[in-house]
C-alpha cells in the first residue's frame, strides 16, 4: 500500500488495521487500539518495523518497513494488490487493495472494482469512479488536491477510514454524516476548512477525529464552529481540540460524556465557560488517558474576567496521569491549588503562556518528574521567590531551614520571556538546591531583570536576550563549567566577557554575541576554547578588537566565524586565523571602519563559504590566493576601499577558474568599473552568479561560458543599457534585474533560453511595455518589481 521508505504513523497504521478488520478485542485487551499496539510492539521487536521516532514522552510516533520486509508483504499479498507489471489478460478480480505504488492510470483494468476495500487516491475522484467501490473500507484522499468532496460519499457504507488531509476543501457535504461505521475520519492542514458537518453526532462508530489546524485567527463567519451535540460519540478517543460555543450542543459540557477520550485535547474559547460548576461537567479528572492539555482564553480583558478565569480554570483540574500542561491566555491573577506535587505527580512539560495579571508564578518546585518549563507573558510578575519553588516562608519573611530540600530536581529546560515587569529571581537565599539537572535556559526580553541564581551545575546551553543590564549574564556564569553553547544578545549594558567566563567553560562550541551596543572586547581566554566551532559577533556597533594569540594551537576547531555591523573594528590581529585549518564558513561584512584583514587563504582547507563584503575601507585584500581554496562553494566578493582599483581588484580572482566546486558568486563593483573581471568569464561550473553595482553598459557575450548558469542576478548596474544573450546560457531558469535605470530592452538571442522560467524587473524605468523579443505577454509597472512568467 505504502511505497518503500515510506514513514508510518503509529496511530494511523494501528487505525488501518481496524478499519480491514484485523483487530479484534478480547478478554485481557478490551480496547481495539490496545490490541493494535500490541501487534505492532510484537513486529518492532522482531525488526520488521524500525527506525522509529519518538515524541517528548518518548512515545514512538513514526516508524518505517525494511525494504526486504516490504519485498515480502508484497508477494505475500500477490494476487490481492494490484500490481501493473501483470499482464493484460489477466483476471484482476482477486484484487483488494490499490495503493500509492499502483498507477491510477490503471485503475479500469480492475475487472471487479466493486470488491476493491482500500483505495490510495492522489487525483480528483469522478462520481462515477467513487460509486463504484461500493464496498470500500479504507479511503485516503489525502493530498490528492480535491477541493470538493461529493455528497454521494454517503453511499459507502461500509467506510471505516477516510483521510482527507492536505487538501483545499472548504467544505464538507452533510451526507458524509451517514456514515455510521466509520471509525477514523482525518482532515489534518486543510486550511481553507471552516467547519465539520452540523450532524456530526450522528456518525456512532467514530473513534478518531484529526482536524489539526489553528483557527485562533479566525473571526466573525469564519470563526470556526464545532458540530452539535459531540457528546453523543461516546467511543470517541481522539478528539484533537474542542472550541467552546454559547449554543446547547456546542458548550464545554459536551466533552463530560467523551469518557474515552486519550492523547492531546486543547479546549479553546474558555472565556465562553460561564463558571466553576460549568467547567467541571467536563469531568477531565475522570479521564486518565488523556497525557496532554492546552486551556486557552481568548485576549477579551472585559471587567473582572480575571474572577472568572480563575473559577474557571480551577474547575478544569486533569488526572494526575497528565503529562504535558499549557495554559495560554488566562487572566487570572493566581492558579488554583490542583498546581501542585499531589495532584500533577506525573507532569513532565509545563507551559504558562500571556498571564499577564499574575503577580506570582505557582509553586512548581517540587513536581518531581518536572523536565520542561515555560513561563511567558507575567507582565506584572516583579519577583520570583520561594513560592516558585515550593519552600515555606516563616513569619519574618525569609525563609525556613530547606537546607535538605531539593527544588526542579528533574528540569532540564526551563524559559522565562517576555517579562516587563521582573526584576529579581532569588536563588542562593532561599536555601535549597535548585535546578540539579538543568541543562538549557533561555531568559528573553525581561529588561529589567538584575539578579539571578548561579546554582547550576550542568548548564549547557545559555541564551539571554533582551535584558539591560549585564548583571544576571555576569552572575549566571560566576560558577558555571559546563557551557556549550552562549546565545548572548541586546544586553545594553554589556562592555566585554570577563576572561574567567571563557576560561571555565573550555567545553564551549558555540558563542555568539549580538546587538549589544557597549560591547567593545573579547578576552585572552578566547584562545583557551579549544572546542569553539562557531563565533559570531554582529551588530555590536562599539566591538573595537580581538586579544592577540598566544601560544601554538588556538581555535583549531573552529568552523565558522562570522564578523558583521561590527563598525569599531578596524583589524584582526596577525595570526588569528593561522591556526583555523577546520574552518568552513567566513562572513566579514559590513564593517564600515575595517582597514586589514590577515587572510591567508592557504591555511584554509577546509573553508567552503567566503564572504567578504560591504567594508568600504579595507585596503589589504589576498590576492591570487582563492585557487588553494579548493572546497569553496560560494563566495561573496566587494566592495572594498576606494584605493582597490580595478586591477587590484581583478587580481584578487587569480586561479579562481581552478575551483571546480564554486557554485555561487557574488561580486560587487564600482559604477566606474565598466568591465567584469577576466577570470569569472571562465566558470563553467558555476550555477548561479550576482553581478552589483558594476558600471557595466552591456553584458559581455563572454558571459555566455557560463554553460552551468540557473540564476542570473543584475543589481544597481546604474549604467546598463543592453543584455545580450546571442550566447546561449542553456540551463538559465531565473534572471533578476534590479535598479537598471538606463536598460531598455533586453537585446538579441532571448529566444536562446530555452530553460528560461521567470524574469523578475524591479526599478528599470525605461524599459519597453511589452518588448517583441520577451517570451511573454506581460506588461511591468514602473518603479515597482514585477515577476514574469518565461512561459505565460
Amino acid at each position: 500500500m505504502f511505497p518503500k521508505d515510506f514513514e508510518f504513523e503509529k496511530d494511523q497504521l494501528i487505525q488501518l488495521w481496524m478499519a480491514e478488520g484485523f483487530l479484534r478485542p478480547c478478554q485481557e485487551t478490551t480496547v481495539m487500539e490496545d490490541a493494535g499496539n500490541k501487534f505492532f510492539q510484537l513486529l518492532l521487536r522482531n525488526s520488521l518495523l524500525q527506525d522509529v521516532k519518538l515524541d517528548e514522552h518518548n512515545n514512538i510516533t513514526h516508524c518505517k518497513m525494511h525494504d526486504l520486509v516490504h519485498d515480502l508483504a508484497r508477494d505475500i499479498l500477490k494476487s490481492k494488490l494490484f500490481d501493473p507489471k501483470r499482464v493484460g489478460g489477466e483476471n484482476l478480480s482477486q484484487v483488494r487493495y490499490f495503493g500509492w505504488d499502483s498507477p491510477s492510470d490503471q485503475i479500469e483494468r480492475i475487472n471487479e472494482p466493486g470488491r476493491l476495500c482500500t483505495l490510495f487516491w492522489k487525483r480528483n475522484l469522478s462520481e462515477d469512479m467513487l460509486l463504484s467501490f461500493q464496498f470500500l473500507r479504507v479511503l485516503n484522499l489525502s493530498r490528492s488536491d480535491i477541493k470538493e468532496l461529493s455528497a454521494s460519499i454517503s453511499k459507502l457504507i461500509y467506510l471505516r477510514y477516510l483521510d482527507l488531509s492536505y487538501n483545499k476543501i472548504r467544505a464538507l457535504p452533510s451526507s458524509i454524516c451517514k456514515l455510521y461505521n466509520l471509525q477514523t475520519f482525518r482532515a489534518n492542514n486543510c486550511f481553507s476548512l471552516r467547519k465539520l458537518p452540523v450532524e456530526m453526532a450522528n456518525m456512532i462508530s467514530l473513534r478518531h477525529i484529526y482536524c489539526k489546524y489553528h483557527y485562533q485567527s479566525c473571526t466573525g463567519k469564519d470563526r470556526f464552529q464545532m458540530p452539535l451535540n459531540m457528546g453523543q460519540l461516546t467511543s470517541l478517543q481522539t478528539l484533537q481540540f474542542f472550541y467552546v460555543g454559547l449554543k446547547k450542543g456546542r458548550r464545554i459540557e459536551e466533552l463530560g460524556c467523551l469518557k474515552k477520550l486519550r492523547g492531546e485535547l486543547t479546549i479553546e474559547r474558555l472565556q465562553l465557560v460561564g463558571n466553576k460548576e460549568e467547567a467541571r461537567t467536563t469531568y477531565l479528572q475522570e479521564k486518565p488517558n488523556i497525557y496532554k492539555l492546552v486551556y486557552s482564553w481568548s485576549r477579551d480583558e472585559s471587567e473582572g474576567c480575571e474572577i472568572n478565569h480563575e473559577h474557571v480554570l480551577d474547575g478544569l483540574q486533569p488526572h494526575p496521569n497528565l503529562k504535558t500542561l499549557a495554559v495560554v491566555d488566562y487572566l487570572g491573577t493566581k492558579f488554583p491549588s490542583w498546581f501542585s506535587e499531589e495532584l500533577l505527580p506525573n507532569l513532565v512539560m509545563l507551559k504558562l503562556s500571556g498571564c499577564k495579571r499574575c503577580k506570582e508564578i505557582p509553586s512548581l518546585g517540587q513536581l518531581k518528574f518536572l523536565q520542561h518549563l515555560e513561563l511567558v507573558g507575567f507582565l506584572e510578575l516583579e519577583c520570583i521567590g520561594p513560592t516558585f519553588y515550593g519552600v515555606e516562608i516563616i513569619d519574618n519573611g525569609s525563609s525556613s531551614n530547606n537546607g535538605n530540600i531539593q527544588a526542579f530536581l528533574s528540569l532540564k529546560e526551563l524559559v522565562l520571556k517576555n517579562m516587563a515587569s521582573l526584576i529579581e529571581w532569588k536563588g542562593v537565599e532561599v536555601g535549597v538546591r535548585m535546578f540539579p539537572r538543568l541543562e538549557k535556559l533561555r531568559i528573553s526580553n525581561c529588561p529589567l531583570l538584575e539578579s539571578t541564581p548561579n546554582q547550576f551545575e550542568i548548564l549547557c546551553e545559555l541564551e539571554i536576550v533582551g535584558v539591560d543590564s549585564e548583571m544576571p549574564l555576569l552572575n549566571l556564569c560566576s560558577n558555571l563549567t559546563s557551557l556549550v553553547n552562549l546565545v548572548v544578545s541586546n544586553v545594553k549594558e554589556l562592555i566585554f566577557l570577563p576572561d574567567e567566563m571563557l576560561r571555565n567553560n573550555v567545553s564551549l562550541q558555540h558563542l555568539l554575541v549580538s546587538l549589544c551596543g557597549e560591547f567593545r572586547e573579547l578576552p585572552q581566554s578566547l584562545y583557551n576554547l579549544r572546542s569553539l566551532k562557531s563565533l559570531e559577533i554582529t551588530s555590536c556597533t562599539n566591538f573595537s578588537s580581538f586579544p592577540v594569540p598566544s601560544g601554538e594551537s588556538y581555535l583549531t576547531s573552529l568552523q565558522s566565524l562570522e564578523l558583521s555591523n561590527c563598525n569599531g573594528l578596524t583589524s584582526l590581529p596577525s595570526g588569528m586565523l593561522e591556526q583555523c585549518r577546520s574552518l568552513e564558513i567566513l562572513t566579514v561584512s559590513y564593517c564600515n571602519n575595517l582597514v586589514s584583514l590577515p587572510l591567508h587563504v592557504w591555511e584554509m582547507p577546509s573553508l567552503s563559504y567566503l564572504c567578504l563584503s560591504e567594508c568600504p575601507k579595507l585596503v589589504s585584500v589576498p590576492a591570487g590566493g582563492l585557487h588553494h581554496l579548493t572546497g569553496l562553494q560560494h563566495l561573496e566578493i566587494g566592495p572594498f576601499s576606494e584605493t582597490v582599483n580595478f586591477e587590484a581588484f581583478q587580481l584578487i580572482f587569480n586561479g579562481i577558474q581552478q575551483l571546480s566546486s564554486l557554485r555561487t558568486l557574488e561580486v560587487y563593483g564600482r559604477t566606474d568599473w565598466d568591465s567584469l573581471p577576466d577570470q569569472l568569464m571562465q566558470l563553467s561550473a558555476l550555477t548561479e552568479i550576482g553581478i552589483n553595482d558594476f558600471g557595466i553598459e552591456a553584458l559581455p557575450h563572454r558571459l555566455g561560458n557560463l554553460t552551468s548558469l540557473v540564476t542570473l542576478d543584475l543589481v544597481r548596474c546604474k549604467r546598463l543599457q543592453h543584455v545580450d544573450f546571442s550566447d546561449a546560457m542553456p540551463k538559465l531558469r531565473y534572471l533578476e534585474i534590479r535598479d537598471c535605470p538606463l536598460l531598455e530592452a533586453l537585446s538579441d538571442g532571448l529566444g536562446n533560453l530555452v530553460s528560461l522560467e521567470e524574469i523578475s524587473l524591479c526599478n528599470c524605468e525605461k524599459w519597453s511595455i511589452c518588448h517583441p523579443e520577451m517570451p511573454c505577454n506581460s506588461s511591468l509597472n514602473y518603479g515597482t518589481c514585477e515577476l514574469v512568467s518565461a512561459h505565460s
